[in-house]
């Protein structure tokens, strides 16, 4: 059966749904920008706004200058929240699978409603003026035989209405467009690199076989092969309802020093361990949150392999991401990490474990290379001798997971308090290696 997405969009979102509040803001240059400073940045504009050379992202003070006439509202998250939920409903009652890209962006499998609704195009024409009559908002369609292709034909549409990419015609509709708009080319490196090799177009890429793609652009040079043809098989999914481990902090003061803002992400690291611990469960994946103090938010995501429960693990996942999310000049208000893709902790029992090594002496006299261990009432906290002959020590992951078990116990009998990694002091928290702590052991 042949696929067809349906893509649907609400341009300035936010806008839209302010001016839903607000019907003076409609035919005016409209901007949703939080309080702050003058440098505080825009996060959604009007089409008249745009029109003046207003965009997304601009500092408030410019935006003012370009554009006296501007009307600067402040956001509210909860409205637009509730707005999104409200058309995700509605376009609930035309297909089952319905996607949530963004907050007023959404694809839809139409495949194999005709005998309910109709031609597929013709279903589209009827939900963009249902939207319109019933919740107000002005929307875009792209319709396609993938997801891929449904989004290229949204973003390429001068105005609000239907654009239709026929089966079989991606490749010519994609030739003549910007090499930006495939999802591939748009990292700044990935745009740096097309650029030295004057690839502007579409149609530049077509003719380079995917060997030369993969040369030049690594991992990317597949999705760039498959995408500059039209290609992808992504089925349009549900909101996953899958487990999500967040943690977060509101710092008590806005902020851009590293070692403040490490020391708020070891905190969350080792409250996100603890409670994936207490499951008895690992994440396989870490996402880094963070909201600047002009309420702009940047996201980046990382896979972790191996999937990681241990707090050293977690904490060195997110300082690579705090390192790679934190790239603007701007204090920062909020952090938080969202651990997902958790499952349940299975650990292989190893025949032979390094803690149960018997050296030529200890086979005659029956002693462990490890005779003498720290005990913490009935349990069995670490070796106070990890030597192995010659000189070395247990490996890596072993030895990480006992002094965590260690460290767990300590806090289990005396308090979460009472050990702590050893950090130096600053100010909303610490920052640093290893442990220290007063535990009357």
């Amino acid at each position: 059966m042949e696929r067809e997405i349906l893509y649907l969009k609400v341009p300035a979102f936010p806008v839209a749904v302010e001016r839903l509040r607000d019907p003076s803001l409609r035919g005016r240059p409209v901007a949703v920008c939080a309080a702050g400073p003058g440098r505080t940045l825009l996060q959604a504009v009007s089409p008249e706004a745009r029109h003046e050379g207003l965009f997304r992202g601009m500092p408030r003070h410019e935006a003012l200058r370009l554009c006296p006439g501007l009307r600067v509202v402040l956001p509210e998250p909860a409205a637009y929240e509730r707005a999104a939920a409200d058309l995700f409903v509605f376009l609930t009652d035309y297909s089952p699978l319905v996607e949530p890209a963004r907050p007023g962006s959404l694809f839809l499998d139409l495949s194999g409603t005709r005998r309910l609704f109709g031609p597929a195009r013709d279903l589209a024409w009827r939900i963009r003026r249902e939207i319109r009559a019933r919740l107000g908002l002005e929307a875009r369609l792209g319709m396609a035989a993938n997801k891929l292709m449904s989004r290229i034909a949204v973003r390429v549409l001068p105005e609000n209405g239907l654009c239709d990419v026929f089966p079989g015609g991606e490749k010519h509709f994609l030739e003549p467009l910007e090499v930006s708009v495939l999802p591939a080319a748009r990292g700044p490196e990935q745009a740096e690199r097309l650029a030295e090799l004057n690839l502007e177009r579409v149609a530049h890429l077509l003719p380079i076989p995917l060997p030369a793609l993969r040369l030049a652009f690594g991992r990317l040079g597949l999705p760039l092969f498959r995408q500059a043809r039209g290609l992808d098989t992504s089925p349009v999914r549900l909101p996953s309802r899958a487990p999500r481990l967040t943690e977060e902090e509101t710092l008590p003061e806005e902020t851009n020093e590293d070692a403040l803002l490490l020391a708020a992400v070891q905190g969350l690291a080792e409250a996100a361990g603890a409670r994936l611990r207490g499951m008895k469960a690992a994440a396989g994946r870490m996402e880094m949150e963070i909201q600047y103090a002009d309420a702009v938010l940047a996201h980046r995501s990382r896979r972790l392999d191996p999937p990681a429960d241990l707090d050293l693990s977690l904490f060195q996942a997110a300082r690579q991401l705090l390192e790679q999310t934190a790239g603007r000049r701007v204090r920062i208000r909020r952090v938080a990490i969202h651990c997902t893709e958790i499952a349940p902790l299975s650990r292989q029992i190893e025949l032979f474990p390094e803690e149960l090594l018997f050296s030529r002496e200890a086979l005659l006299t029956g002693e462990t290379l490890f005779p003498r261990v720290a005990l913490l009432g009935e349990k069995t906290l670490f070796p106070r001798e990890t030597s192995l002959p010659g000189g070395t020590r247990p490996p890596g992951p072993a030895r990480e997971e006992a002094l965590q078990q260690a460290v767990d116990a300590i806090r289990g009998r005396f308090g979460e308090e009472i050990i702590r990694r050893g950090r130096k002091k600053t100010g909303s928290g610490y920052y640093g290696q290893g442990y220290t702590g007063s535990a009357p052991l």
